[in-house]
């Protein structure tokens, strides 16, 4: 007897622990579910306020781009359209009198844009300019020039590029390259005021690209311009608008940055045979790189003067003048190259025009464009030479390194 009931009692006592562990583990299932349902409804909660701060900063997008237009409207330079129409200024707007905000941006954003046709020598000549820029301290502030040969986000304003970085300005498909709204992002984004003198130099040839380019320019190198002269070229809407339309670049940015152009002629021959095989060939490469010449030619002589200055806009360089192979000792070469450095300096308007190292990664082509073009295309391409005289490369009084042959 005595033993069942202890067999009653264990029983009973398991029973209960049972209950009681089934009791815990149902609460806390309950207190997950809880929890699972707060987190939800704080999730949902969370979507439903980005929406609507989306909404909001949408909202003030477009505002703010209404308001852009309408100042930059009443800075008056809708009279530059077509570099064809263009006449240079002796009469610019003063700085002052030009509204809107980060207008005084000028005093402390520099584009400086290594002009010329494919095959110019760009790459050669961009560490040049970059060393000469990060020689300058400005002598106010006694700080360092902040410089750049990749800026992104001009780039992006130029070319159209980086689709991921103007979407996330708030644009939802690429804007045009003078839309109000979008040059003052750029600006902004490319010269905070820091306090430092931004410089930005940028450098992509005229035409830039393939036809199957990768990059997002807004027109891409067009296959119809393989049977095309020099002069249709020139007169094609969409080459005048590749990698972009210059006019339309210098009206929209003048107010809020100092543009300078440096234009870099290398004498034809070397031009076309750094690329000959291009575009199916010499003669055609030739047509098209003409083409662009002629698009550059007629902005140049055009627009000489800066929209708001009145001041030089673009200076010529020759790059035979400052090739070694073209002087008969070291010396004359040392001589020619400072006095290209002392012009470069002072147009571009900064204060230190010594510098020692700027051409240590200079390297000059070897090649003997005749060998490389071969006969039959060195004559033909010498004819395309003669009908250039006159035409190219544009003209400029100064300095002898400036006095360039075709």
């Amino acid at each position: 007897m005595l033993t069942q009931y202890k067999y009653i009692c264990v029983r009973s006592r398991f029973f209960h622990v049972h209950v009681e562990r089934r009791i815990m583990t149902t609460n806390k299932c309950r207190r997950r579910q809880s929890l699972l349902a707060f987190l939800v409804a704080a999730a949902a909660a969370g979507v439903i306020l980005l929406f609507l701060l989306q909404a909001f900063s949408f909202r003030n997008s477009i505002i703010e781009n209404q308001s852009l237009r309408r100042k930059l409207t009443s800075a008056n330079l809708s009279q530059f359209t077509d570099p064809k129409t263009v006449t240079p200024r002796s009469d610019a707007t003063p700085l002052e009198t030009l509204e809107g905000e980060g207008i005084n941006s000028r005093n402390y954003c520099q584009v400086v844009y290594i002009l010329g046709v494919e095959g110019a020598t760009h790459h050669g000549f961009i560490p040049i300019v970059e060393a000469l820029a990060n020689h300058q301290v400005d002598p106010e502030s006694y700080l360092q020039y902040s410089v750049t040969s990749e800026p992104h986000a001009l780039k992006a304003g130029l070319f159209g590029w980086f689709a991921a970085r103007w979407r996330k300005w708030g644009f939802r498909v690429a804007p045009e390259i003078d839309d109000p709204a979008f040059v003052q992002r750029v600006v902004k984004e490319s010269c905070p005021d820091n306090g430092q003198k931004h410089v930005l130099i940028e450098w992509a040839s005229f035409p830039s690209g393939h036809e199957d380019d990768p990059r997002s320019y807004r027109v891409h190198r067009q296959h119809e311009w393989l049977s095309m002269t020099p002069e249709e070229i020139a007169d094609n809407n969409e080459a005048q608008q590749q990698p972009f339309n210059l006019t339309a670049f210098v009206r929209a940015y003048s107010p809020y940055v100092d543009i300078k152009f440096v234009v870099i002629h290398r004498p034809f021959l070397e031009t076309i045979a750094s690329h000959y095989a291009w575009d199916g060939g010499a003669e055609i490469h030739s047509n098209i790189i003409r083409g662009f010449i002629l698009i550059l030619g007629r902005f140049l002589d055009a627009q000489r003067l800066d929209l708001v200055t009145g001041g030089p806009l673009w200076t010529l360089v020759c790059v035979e003048r400052i090739m070694a192979k073209h002087y008969e000792n070291l010396e004359d070469v040392k001589v020619a190259r400072l006095n290209f450095l002392s012009h470069l300096s002072s147009f571009l308007g900064w204060p230190v025009s010594e510098c020692p190292r700027c051409f240590d990664k200079w390297r000059e082509s070897k090649k003997d464009p005749l060998a490389v073009l071969g006969p039959k295309n060195a004559e033909m391409l010498i004819e395309h030479t003669k009908l250039l005289e006159g035409v190219w490369p544009p003209s400029e009084e100064g300095v002898e390194e400036q006095q360039c042959g075709i």
